[in-house]
């Protein structure tokens, strides 16, 4: 880590836990990131200003039953998530998060995708509340927070400080224009090309611009510019 701090790295990640632990394969379950053996590399990561990018669990539809009921199954299925020994469960993975960001709160932690959390934004936004060093990024969740959009945007103006653009997405300009009228445009009841096998319109949020600009640019500039504080 030092090596690649001096070599121009800015931080670490993306880290993965879908509840079978990080590093896990198939054969073999890994170990989480409130896992003691991972406090010296958190607290170097700490030392160094690197921020933490990992991602924790999956959307909350893939831990449910593959059936008629499952409003979100043309992506659940795909990324469905076992409910076997050992495979933490959505909330007892998130909760490892919350775990290792109480335990180290020097080090900055950026929750991919939000935590996960798009159907209870109020378990993220808990946490966003008692951690400091506790980030979020949106990348991959904009379809999925299309449906709730007054939630959405009171939760984007509320935590404007904390919260990161990102994509996850194929680097193709019209997967930009979606993503773009969905935080800058109140445009109603869409249905994007880019999101075709979404089976919902979108509804965008219209956020005001100053806090397009911190989720844009400036929250990111300041965690990869200082320590925290």
């Amino acid at each position: 880590m030092e090596r690649c701090h001096k070599a121009g790295a800015l931080g670490v990640g993306e880290l993965g836990d879908k509840g079978r632990g990080l590093g896990a394969t198939a054969n073999a379950l890994g170990i989480h990131i409130d896992d003691p053996h991972m406090d010296p590399i958190l607290e170097k990561c700490a030392d160094l200003h690197m921020p933490v990018n990992i991602h924790v669990g999956e959307d909350k539809w893939m831990y449910e039953p593959m059936d008629a009921s499952n409003d979100g199954l043309m992506n659940a299925w795909t990324w469905r998530i076992t409910n076997t020994p050992g495979v933490l469960q959505h909330d007892e993975v998130v909760d490892t998060l919350e775990r290792a960001v109480k335990k180290h709160p020097r080090t900055i932690f950026i929750a991919c995708h939000l935590a996960n959390c798009c159907t209870d934004l109020d378990h993220l936004g808990a946490m966003l509340d008692k951690y400091p060093n506790l980030y979020a990024d949106i990348g991959a969740r904009f379809a999925e927070l299309s449906p709730i959009p007054r939630a959405a945007s009171q939760f984007f103006h509320r935590y404007q400080d904390r919260i990161l653009y990102g994509t996850d997405m194929n680097p193709v300009a019209e997967m930009y224009r979606v993503t773009f009228r969905l935080l800058e445009t109140a445009d109603e009841h869409f249905y994007p090309a880019y999101f075709r096998h979404y089976h919902w319109p979108l509804h965008a949020w219209a956020l005001p611009n100053e806090v397009l600009k911190k989720i844009y640019r400036d929250n990111a500039v300041k965690l990869f510019a200082a320590p925290i504080r």
